[in-house]
């Protein structure tokens, strides 16, 4: 989202990642960085952190990858249900509601079905944001 956010800016618009079991600090996985270089995007700088009672209060929109996650996070924070997302909702094609798998220690293969699932999504919440500033 960032690098699309580069290519073609809305206002305002800001981008964050955290995990809930993320490992703070750590680096994208070697699979991970490769994919991300195959379609111009650097993930060298990218670093892990956890989800916090902060960035839940400053996050206008939060988007998670699989309803599990969602409902770990509402758990943990019940004031995030009104702007907490599957990130398939804003899929174009296929399932609005499935998750979208963790590919950590699975092979490159598997690491490409996952970015070009995100990518679908990552590009229609694009065009959502687009047409929303419009409003």
């Amino acid at each position: 989202m960032k690098k699309l956010l580069s290519d073609m800016p809305i206002a305002g618009a800001e981008i964050g990642s955290a995990g809930l079991t993320a490992l703070p600090g750590s680096p994208a996985s070697f699979n991970a960085l490769r994919v991300a270089q195959e379609n111009s995007i650097s993930l060298e700088e990218h670093r892990a952190q956890q989800v916090t009672p902060e960035l839940i209060d400053s996050a206008d929109l939060i988007l998670v990858m699989e309803p599990r996650h969602q409902q770990e996070l509402l758990s943990r924070h019940p004031e995030a249900s009104a702007k907490t997302l599957i990130l398939r909702h804003f899929a174009r094609y296929g399932s609005q509601t499935r998750g979208i798998n963790d590919p950590y220690g699975l092979n490159l293969e598997a690491y490409r079905f996952c970015f070009e699932d995100i990518k679908e999504c990552i590009e229609s919440l694009h065009q959502w944001l687009v047409e929303a500033n419009r409003a």
